[in-house]
C-alpha cells in the first residue's frame, strides 16, 4: 500500500523498562529464570516491572482494576505516544499475538478444577482479544473505532495498515496502532510444544507494548510505504519471499536488522550482502514479544538517526511483510 502517515507520537514498555529511551540503552538485559507451568522445565524470559510508578499507578484507574497486565502496558504507551491530551476522532487499532493470557488461564482453570457452573462471569470478560484495547479506549475517550488484529509479528503490519484505511477514508483524523503482548509461564509450554524453545538462549519470550500515533500527511516522522503478505512455507521459500518484499518496497540502502537472534538472521544476511545494505546500530536484545517487538523494532528506527529505512517483519505463522520509514 502506498501511503504517508505522519508519526505524531511514540510510547512504549518493555522489559528494558518505561519509554522509548528506554528500548535505546546500551546494556544487555538479564533473563529471569522461569519455571513453566505443567512441564516442569524452567526457561529463561524477560519480564516487564510492574512495580515502576509509571506502570503501578495504573492499577488504581477504576477501569482497570481487573484488566489482565497487557491493558496496564498499553494504556501507558498509549499515554506517552499522546501526551497530555486525547485527540478529537481517536481510533486504536491493537496488533496481539497472545491476548490476554493471564485472564485466559485464571478461567479456564477455574472450569477445570470447579466445573462449568463456576465459570468467573467477573474473569471471563477479560479473556476476549478485544478487552484490552476497549480498556484503553474508555481510559483515553477516545470516540472513534476500536479494533484488534489477531496473528503474530506481520499483524502489527496490517494494524498499521487497518490505521491507514481509517485516515484514507475519512472514518477517523488520529489513530493509535499498539502492538503488545503479556507473559504467563502457561506460554512456555506452548512455546515449547511448537519447538520455539528448541535452542536454548536462541528464544528468549518477553512482554510488553510498543505505540504510534498516526495522523494522515506529511511529518518529521513518517510510514512512506506498507508492503504485506509474503508466504513460504520452508526456509527456501522464505528466502524468495525476502527478496520479493525487497523488490516491492523499493528497498533503500538502509535496513533494519530484526531477527538478530533466530534463523531469518541467515537470510537477512545473504539480502544484506546481496544488496549492499547498511544497517543502523545494533541494539540489545530484547526478547521475542511478537507483536510488541515488531513495534518497539519501528519505535527504534524512527528514533535513532534521521533517513529512509526499511523494516522487515517477519512472521510465524509463514509470512513476511515490512515497513518503509523515514525520519527528516
Amino acid at each position: 500500500m502506498n501511503v504517508e502517515l505522519g508519526i505524531a507520537g511514540l510510547g512504549a514498555v518493555s522489559p528494558a523498562g518505561v519509554g522509548v529511551e528506554a528500548l535505546l540503552q546500551t546494556g544487555e538485559l538479564v533473563p529471569e529464570l522461569i519455571p513453566a507451568f505443567g512441564s516442569g522445565k524452567s526457561y529463561r524470559v524477560l519480564r516487564v516491572n510492574q512495580k515502576l510508578e509509571r506502570l503501578a499507578r495504573w492499577q488504581n484507574e477504576p477501569r482497570l482494576r481487573r484488566a489482565s497486565a497487557i491493558a496496564l502496558f498499553m494504556v501507558e504507551a498509549a499515554k506517552q505516544a499522546l501526551g497530555e491530551t486525547t485527540p478529537a476522532s481517536l481510533g486504536i487499532v491493537a496488533a496481539l499475538g497472545t491476548g490476554a493470557v493471564i485472564p485466559t488461564r485464571r478461567f479456564y482453570e477455574g472450569v477445570i478444577k470447579s466445573g462449568p457452573r463456576f465459570a468467573s462471569p467477573n474473569v471471563f470478560p477479560e479473556t476476549v482479544f478485544n478487552s484490552p484495547v476497549s480498556h484503553v479506549a474508555a481510559v483515553l475517550g477516545a470516540t472513534g473505532p476500536c479494533y484488534s488484529v489477531v496473528g503474530d509479528e506481520a499483524a502489527w503490519v496490517s494494524a498499521i495498515s487497518v490505521a491507514a484505511t481509517w485516515l484514507a477514508t475519512g472514518t477517523c483524523e488520529n489513530v493509535l496502532v499498539i502492538g503488545a503482548e503479556e507473559f504467563d509461564p502457561i506460554l512456555l509450554d506452548a512455546y515449547a510444544a511448537v519447538r520455539w524453545l528448541r535452542r536454548a538462549g536462541r528464544y528468549v519470550p518477553s512482554e510488553g507494548a510498543g505505540a504510534l500515533w498516526l495522523r494522515r500527511g506529511d511529518g518529521p516522522r513518517k510510514i512512506e510505504k506498507i508492503v504485506e503478505g509474503f508466504p513460504y512455507r520452508n526456509k527456501h521459500e522464505a528466502r524468495q519471499a525476502a527478496r520479493e518484499l525487497v523488490e516491492a518496497a523499493s528497498a533503500v540502502p538502509t535496513v533494519l536488522r530484526t531477527a538478530e537472534n533466530n534463523w531469518f538472521a541467515s537470510i537477512e544476511d545473504e539480502l544484506h550482502r546481496a544488496h549492499g545494505f547498511t544497517t543502523p546500530p545494533v541494539l540489545p536484545y530484547l526478547g521475542e514479544a511478537f507483536t510488541a517487538s515488531a513495534a518497539w523494532h519501528t519505535l527504534r528506527a524512527v528514533s535513532q538517526q534521521p533517513g529512509r529505512m526499511l523494516q522487515p517483519v517477519w512472521g510465524l505463522s509463514h509470512q513476511c511483510s515490512a515497513l518503509l520509514l523515514g525520519v527528516e
